[in-house]
């Protein structure tokens, strides 16, 4: 019963974390593609999604505290295993493993959505500085563009 408990609150996690990844990888490919009026919709989802996960992560650990606890070890996943069954324990790192996997999963795409915001950045900084060299609207406005 406990061990099905923990399962359950990993898992629970495992699939906010995928719902995060869902988002940054929706959002790099919106930023990459220039689609700049998903990302307010996307925003408000990865909002979402990451009051979820941390909704999931705070579960789990109280889960995790409260069980630890009553079986008197630490409140970690393979102590908690190691005082299960072999078919307990086997779940319950099958489950942990599932989250570390979309744990990293998420943080790679989350460096990648960085790298490229902060690239994004630094061209919008670039094309500003230039516009400005030009002396914005002022020196523009006396140009004749006409093809």
């Amino acid at each position: 019963m406990w061990s099905s408990q923990i399962v359950g609150v990993i898992e629970r996690q495992t699939e906010a974390i995928h719902r995060v990844l869902s988002v940054v990888v929706k959002q790099r490919e919106a930023l990459k593609e220039g689609r700049l009026e998903l990302l307010k919709d996307l925003l408000k989802d990865m909002d979402q999604a990451h009051q979820e996960a941390i909704t999931a992560e705070s579960m789990r650990t109280q889960v995790v505290n409260k069980i630890a606890e009553s079986r008197k070890c630490s409140p970690t996943l393979n102590e908690l295993a190691a005082s299960g069954t072999p078919e307990e324990s086997e779940a319950m790192l099958k489950a942990g493993k599932g989250l570390r996997v979309a744990v990293e999963s998420a943080r790679s795409e989350m460096a990648l959505l960085n790298s490229l915001v902060e690239e994004n950045k630094a061209l919008n900084d670039m094309l500003i500085d230039e516009w400005r060299r030009l002396g914005g609207n002022q020196s523009l406005s006396s140009l004749d563009l006409k093809g």
